[in-house]
């Protein structure tokens, strides 16, 4: 297999059989780069709306505790002004002067009514403009049996007010009830600083759970006893919850409170959920519009890059395969022919010809022969490793020569293109089987050593050595050896040294790497 083609072997398989591609990677990284990033979006999104709650809840928290104490000193005040009115009511007119001289120090205009045990004004001891009657008052009737009471809120000439009420006494029985009508104003005043944004709210709710006054006012009295609000006001001295809707408006707010025992009311401060929300909202906005072309843009380019690579596989693997065809073509191509070399040198040996003539002949056929072999095997179609081959040509040509002659071999693994490697094989046949055959004649022994070395940068040097009867090139040659000899090195491109030392040293230098 050659090195470009596709490890399909270390894929892996998906469901329907395709291999899982690099495309397919980058397709689900993005998707999940994509998911990842979505996920965190919405994991901040969620933290940033926890956080936001929180802060909500101090911020309602705080509030309901400034509204606490404001409330606190108001209706203390109050308290304080109504109990020296009752005070002075047995006088005519001192009470309402009484009232008068305290009421300037008030953030907003008091009215002050005294009745009597049913409930009526007392018009000489009163502000004209007190309710005439207040017989029907939860507050008048919780007199009975407390000194004071707080009453829910009410309407008095078109304002919200509330009323703190005294009782009045008179010989160890009820006489009536002095009460001061409180504007329900006071409460725009303690809103104000807070800036709770639109849709908050400021409340003071009765233990009972009637609102006593609420900023902004409602249409009509509220009870809270059977809500859940009230069991939460309830459920400690200070806090803060998330409501999802009001029982009052049906708003979904954040709600802070704190207890004031002493006076028997809670304060309450209120964050509408909406507005608390809205920074958060606009940031999840802006920052989505951010993100989803990002994303877009994101799985797109990936989708386009995946399409494009898929391409290129698609490419590569036509590649591939026709380099696979080009490969086992060639084999075939060098296989025959080396098939084909054989069978005419099978057919040389049918022919009548002189015995060594034969021979010689065979020995050039097995010399190309034997690179075709050598390349198929091997599968380089470029370039051609020559020590196998060249060991394989020695070893034929050693198998028909006389076994008295000592042969040594050192061959570096020496690289040539393919049309060199056969002009380099049919050289080293023609010197080496004229080394066995001329260089000791008329002796018993000898010996021949062959080197390949590499030298200098992209030269190689084939050395054949005999310390036979030498060789005097000069001399003209009666077969066609040296004549191929000299046109192989042509075609090699290489130059060929004669020396003689101890007998006969053919050098040949040609174009050639180390492996």
């Amino acid at each position: 297999m050659s090195s470009t083609a596709l490890p399909q072997q270390a894929t892996r398989r998906l469901g329907l059989g395709r291999a899982w591609e690099t495309a397919d990677t980058i397709i689900a990284g993005s998707i999940l780069l994509v998911s990842i990033i979505i996920g965190v979006f919405v994991v901040l999104c969620f933290q940033g709306y926890d956080t936001t709650i929180e802060e909500a809840k101090s911020r309602a928290q705080r509030a309901a505790s400034v509204v606490a104490e404001g409330s606190r000193w108001v209706v203390a005040s109050a308290r304080t002004a109504v109990e020296a009115a009752a005070a002075a009511a047995s006088s005519e007119g001192a009470a309402l002067r009484q009232f008068g001289e305290m009421s300037r120090h008030f953030p907003t205009t008091d009215v002050l009514g005294i009745y009597d045990a049913s409930g009526r004004l007392i018009a000489g001891e009163s502000a004209p403009n007190a309710p005439p009657t207040i017989d029907d008052r939860d507050y008048f009737s919780a007199l009975g049996a407390e000194d004071w009471a707080l009453g829910s809120q009410e309407e008095l000439q078109g304002r919200p007010v509330f009323a703190v009420a005294q009782r009045l006494q008179q010989g160890g029985g009820f006489a009536g009830a002095a009460v001061v009508f409180v504007d329900g104003s006071v409460l725009e005043r303690l809103a104000a600083p807070q800036d709770l944004g639109k849709g908050s709210t400021i409340s003071l709710v009765r233990d009972d759970g009637w609102v006593i006054a609420r900023n902004p006012p409602p249409a009509h009295p509220i009870d809270l006893s059977r809500t859940a609000a009230m069991t939460m006001l309830h459920s400690a001295d200070q806090g803060a919850y998330q409501s999802a809707a009001s029982p009052v408006d049906g708003v979904a707010r954040i709600v802070g409170f704190k207890q004031v025992p002493d006076l028997g009311y809670i304060a309450v401060a209120s964050v509408s959920q909406e507005t608390a929300l809205a920074q958060l909202w606009y940031s999840i906005w802006v920052v989505s519009l951010l993100l989803a072309p990002i994303a877009l843009a994101l799985l797109v380019g990936s989708f386009l890059a995946a399409k494009s690579m898929r391409r290129a596989t698609a490419a590569q693997r036509s590649l591939a395969k026709a380099l696979e065809r080009n490969e086992a073509l060639f084999k075939e191509i060098h296989h025959r022919v080396k098939n084909n070399l054989q069978s005419i040198n099978s057919l040389l040996q049918l022919h009548q010809i002189p015995r060594e003539v034969r021979a010689e002949m065979s020995q050039r056929i097995f010399a190309m022969s034997a690179v075709h072999e050598h390349i198929y095997r091997t599968s380089s179609f470029e370039d051609v490793h020559v020590r196998e081959y060249l060991h394989t040509l020695i070893e034929n040509i050693r198998a028909g020569a006389d076994p008295r002659v000592q042969l040594e071999t050192d061959l570096d693994d020496i690289v040539v293109d393919k049309d060199s490697a056969a002009a380099l094989g049919l050289i080293l046949n023609e010197v080496l089987s004229n080394a066995f055959k001329h260089a000791f004649a008329g002796r018993d022994d000898g010996r021949v050593r062959i080197t390949l070395k590499a030298e200098r940068e992209g030269t190689a040097s084939l050395v054949v050595r005999d310390n036979g009867q030498g060789y005097d090139p000069s001399v003209p040659a009666k077969g066609i050896g040296q004549r191929l000899i000299a046109g192989f090195a042509a075609q090699l491109g290489g130059e060929i040294v004669h020396q003689q030392d101890n007998g006969y040293v053919f050098r040949l230098n040609f174009p050639g790497r180390p492996a």
